[in-house]
């Protein structure tokens, strides 16, 4: 097996794959986005039309996509912290909570307004919309909540539920830097094949305890089942042989992904009625099924990426650098560009090129004006130069 830490630039470890990882997972993101248009599944904007392609896509990538990216952040967060330590809490406010209270004010007006009117629920102008917005948002989602950060802040809750977790896991996540009983425990069950498995256990717990008590998008289920994923990566990086475990059981869990990814296609296409049924044997079968197959998924492309994409390249770099811009953007441009090119007289795929490429475009040109001002680094999370 290749050394997994022999990378290395200015003494400080590097370990590409996840670089890589990190860039494939939030243009997962991207693709994602741009094909909502054209699911069954409620979204801001729709296509008069769905393509049961893009209903596959969806519900499949739905199933372990932020689960990976929360798993990705846990792994970053021990870099981070090892590498910042004092500086650690107001760096992580500044990339966060600075970029999602500007996102909320100016970038997500937008794409409430495009839902607004698409939906019907608004005839006015832009400007008319962005006065009564405050007053629309209290009505329509009314009462405080965990799921407000999604209500208010749309795609980029993301980085208040990032923010909010690593702060309040930060005494743990020092815990397991420590010689102590818990690291003595974790080392010694990384290298087995089973040990990976111990971390699906609470977060299997947390869904049969908190979803039927939380089952709202965004609520505290989903924010306990994401934090586990980020502590996981956190833990992966502290003890590397569960690192070694997954490079060597990639294609174990890909099996066992595949698996469950098929038997619950068929369970849905044979028996919709137990999507319906209040069993609770139902329940936690169901809650078993989902949670082993977003780990397994997210286990194989770590295991994956450490087999094939452990390799540097000149573009990685700007790469990782303008993650947080382009994903605070994307969706943004996605749905401004999107709501005009889904009334054009064309096909499914046509349509959706055009919004990913039209997109895709855009979004790069608006990175490259943000990356060359000091106070639009700081709005969109990235490090200021000096």
């Amino acid at each position: 097996m290749k050394d997994l830490n022999s990378n290395t630039r200015s003494g400080t470890e590097r370990l590409y794959y996840i670089d890589w990882l990190r860039v494939l997972a939030f243009g997962l993101l991207f693709i994602f986005h741009a094909a909502r248009f054209f699911d069954i599944y409620p979204w801001h904007v729709k296509n008069a039309a769905h393509s049961e392609i893009v209903n596959v896509f969806v519900g499949f990538t739905h199933g372990w996509r932020m689960h990976l990216i929360f798993f990705i952040s846990g792994v970053g967060t021990f870099f981070a912290l090892k590498s910042r330590n004092g500086r650690f809490v107001k760096d992580r406010f500044k990339r966060l909570i600075v970029p999602f209270i500007f996102g909320i004010i100016l970038l997500i007006p937008p794409q409430k307004f495009y839902e607004a009117i698409s939906n019907g629920w608004f005839d006015g102008n832009a400007l008319d919309f962005a006065i009564n917005y405050p007053s629309w948002l209290l009505i329509k989602h009314p009462g405080i909540s965990l799921s407000w950060t999604g209500h208010v802040g749309l795609h980029i809750w993301y980085l208040a539920f990032l923010f909010v977790m690593t702060i309040a896991a930060l005494p743990l996540l020092k815990a397991f830097t420590r010689n102590n009983i818990i690291t003595k425990f974790f080392k010694a069950v990384s290298g087995t094949r089973l040990g990976i498995f111990l971390f699906i256990v609470p977060i299997i717990l947390f869904e049969i305890v908190l979803r039927p008590l939380f089952p709202g998008y965004l609520d505290w289920a989903d924010f306990f089942v994401y934090a586990m994923y980020f502590i996981t990566g956190y833990i992966f990086m502290t003890q590397r042989s569960f690192v070694e475990s997954t490079h060597k059981y990639t294609y174990y869990f890909l099996n066992i992904g595949i698996l469950t990814t098929a038997l619950s296609a068929y369970l849905m296409s044979n028996y919709p009625e137990l999507l319906e049924s209040s069993s609770p044997i139902v329940f936690i079968a169901s809650s078993f099924i989902s949670s082993l197959n977003a780990f397994s998924w997210v286990m194989f492309l770590f295991g994956l990426s450490q087999r094939k994409l452990n390799f540097n390249h000149r573009l990685l770099n700007s790469l990782n650098v303008g993650i947080l811009p382009f994903y605070i953007l994307h969706q943004t441009v996605i749905i401004l560009i999107g709501y005009y090119i889904i009334t054009l007289d064309l096909n499914i795929l046509s349509k959706f090129s055009i919004i990913l490429s039209l997109s895709l475009a855009v979004t790069i040109g608006l990175y490259q004006i943000i990356r060359r001002f000091a106070v639009l680094r700081l709005l969109f999370g990235m490090k200021v130069k000096i």
